[in-house]
């Protein structure tokens, strides 16, 4: 059995998230987020990656591989300091379902939108795609809608109900699918993660048309989202960008994921941003870091900053406090 093929087999038997390869380290898997070394398994060489997943051209970028192991895989992999390096997940297990995330009520109150772009957003392996995939699932079974799942890697099976569901067609550029889907009448685009090289525009514009977006975003907080975005915009384009974030944009959900207490899972903590009449114009004037206190100002109004978030963790011994100061704005709220 190659190396591959015993890492992947060692992750399905033990039910890992996702296998972890670099060159010049030991393999991994990631188990109920924790981290644990592949056994009998040694380093990889420079090298090896390539020899086993085939050509990583560039400096990152993502593929479904496989089958391997009878399973095909999500590949995204990234040239680092010390090498290659690989992530794998496998493909086409079941989105689960909100509540088993344990998402906050500031999130659930989003499965009732039907228009707007909402954004799901966080640094790697945080969960952002999972908790983003579970939404358009709850939304799909939630009311019948017709959706677009335009994701290009898609790693979950949505659960769509009754709702009618378009799916991406190969070799069909994304502006392309989302430009025929509007005139389609489509009520729900799921377009999964938005890389770089994607403009923003066209996706506003299927939101002011009156369509229900959803979108994941590698990033780590709101402001870092919207900075994202217009940085993918060419120059002459970045006013519009803005001008159609201010006017169409519903939320932005950003994770994060801290270890337990007792040190044995992985726990979410999040921050959720609607995009009130005060947050808007700060959009459209790029003042970015106004967002956060506009958010702690409109707490009682649903919004969820991710002090509050860390703050009910500590506060039900979920997590410790010595952890959420890793990420509190204010850590005055932690002072006993």
């Amino acid at each position: 059995m190659s190396v591959l093929d015993t890492c992947l087999d060692f992750a399905l038997r033990s039910n890992a998230s996702d296998v972890i390869l670099a060159e010049g380290f030991v393999p991994f898997v990631r188990i109920a987020g924790s981290l644990y070394p592949i056994p009998d398994v040694s380093k990889l060489a420079f090298g090896d990656l390539e020899n086993a997943l085939g050509s990583l051209a560039g400096e990152s970028g993502a593929f479904a591989g496989g089958p391997w192991q009878n399973v095909e895989w999500r590949v995204r992999y990234s040239r680092e300091a010390f090498g290659k390096k690989a992530i794998l997940r496998p493909i086409g297990r079941e989105a689960p379902n909100l509540a088993s995330l344990d998402a906050p009520d500031s999130l659930l109150s989003l499965i009732g939108a039907t228009s707007g772009v909402i954004l799901f957003t966080g640094p790697n392996s945080c969960g952002k795609t999972t908790t983003a995939s579970s939404y358009v699932s709850e939304v799909c079974n939630n009311r019948m809608v017709r959706a677009a799942f335009l994701d290009p890697l898609p790693e979950y099976q949505i659960l769509s109900g009754e709702s009618l569901v378009r799916k991406k067609r190969p070799q069909v550029s994304m502006e392309s699918e989302i430009s025929q889907n509007v005139r389609a009448g489509v009520d729900l685009f799921w377009l999964g993660d938005l890389t770089l090289q994607e403009s923003c525009i066209p996706m506003l514009r299927a939101a002011e048309s009156g369509a229900l977006v959803v979108a994941v975003v590698n990033a780590g907080s709101a402001k870092d989202s919207l900075l994202y975005l217009l940085s993918a915009e060419k120059k002459e384009d970045q006013e519009l960008a803005k001008a159609l974030l201010s006017a169409n944009l519903k939320a932005i959900v950003s994770e994060r994921l801290l270890l337990s207490a007792d040190n044995q899972s992985m726990v979410p903590v999040w921050e959720i941003l609607y995009n009130d009449t005060n947050v808007s114009p700060l959009i459209a004037s790029g003042e970015y870091n106004k967002i956060p206190q506009s958010m702690r100002s409109a707490v009682s109004e649903g919004m969820l900053p991710m002090d509050e978030s860390l703050l009910a963790r500590v506060r039900a011994n979920q997590i410790s406090k010595e952890d959420a100061l890793l990420l509190a704005a204010d850590e005055s709220l932690f002072l006993d």
